[in-house]
């Protein structure tokens, strides 16, 4: 089925009578790494279709000039998801495994980009992806002793139970090039019928035909058309990691 078909068949559903109040998803879209790829595509896509989400910068990696041979974005790129009403959270300095590191070193990739963010973005991150989902009950220790939150790709398949969140481990369902569009638009939903905080992971993102890591700018188009559709249609609620946080600490 495709996301037309799907979106079809939930607004004939949505228009029909109804006897109670539905539940409301919870959704929130993540992007690891601030490539180049997220600012050409990740925010052109989120601006048309009015959505936030939470970017986890590398913040050593993260130049103040543009360099045409650069992975990342610059910093000017990386205000503007916040200027689109993303969050910016930290995802290290240099995009390393945290279990593998000292403890000075350790320290330096958890704790710096606090205030590399606060004094380039002017807010203080307060969400921490471990870089390549790495990561030891004593590193997210350290973590959770400078952030509110931790993102990682432990249990439920980024699929949290909202009335049992563990701030420590915030599981995310990375969308890979192996999914659909419907199959993901079909965890929107199932977020709204079941009471779940869906968390979505990407990585890369292409023009081409999508490698390892990468999923096609017309997929996200795709999932994007979903999530605003569901949204405006008061099924699902999209927020950033720490709006979504805020939200279920406050509810009763």
């Amino acid at each position: 089925m495709t996301v037309r078909a799907l979106l079809v068949i939930l607004a004939v559903l949505l228009a029909g009578p109804g006897t109670a109040e539905p539940t409301k998803g919870l959704l929130t879209i993540t992007f690891d790494d601030a490539s180049r790829a997220q600012f050409d595509h990740g925010l052109r896509l989120a601006r048309a279709h009015g959505l936030p989400g939470t970017l986890f910068v590398p913040t050593g990696l993260v130049g103040d000039t543009p360099d045409p041979a650069a992975w990342t974005m610059t910093w000017d790129e990386v205000r503007a998801f916040n200027a689109a009403g993303w969050e910016i959270g930290a995802h290290g300095r240099t995009h390393v495994r945290l279990p593998d590191l000292p403890p000075a070193a350790l320290s330096a990739e958890i704790d710096d980009p606090v205030d590399e963010i606060a004094e380039k973005v002017g807010v203080a991150p307060v969400s921490f992806s471990s870089p390549f989902g790495a990561f030891t009950d004593a590193t997210v220790d350290r973590i959770m002793a400078s952030y509110r939150a931790h993102l990682s790709w432990k249990g439920h398949g980024g699929r949290n139970p909202r009335d049992a969140i563990e701030p420590r481990f915030i599981g995310r369902l990375e969308v890979v090039n192996t999914m659909t569009a419907a199959q993901v638009c079909g965890e929107m939903v199932a977020s709204a019928r079941d009471g779940t905080w869906l968390v979505l992971l990407f990585h890369g993102i292409t023009e081409g035909p999508p490698g390892d890591y990468e999923v096609s700018a017309a997929m996200m188009d795709e999932i994007f058309s979903c999530a605003a559709f569901l949204r405006d249609r008061g099924v699902i609620e999209v927020a950033t990691v720490r709006d979504a946080l805020a939200s279920l600490e406050t509810a009763p």
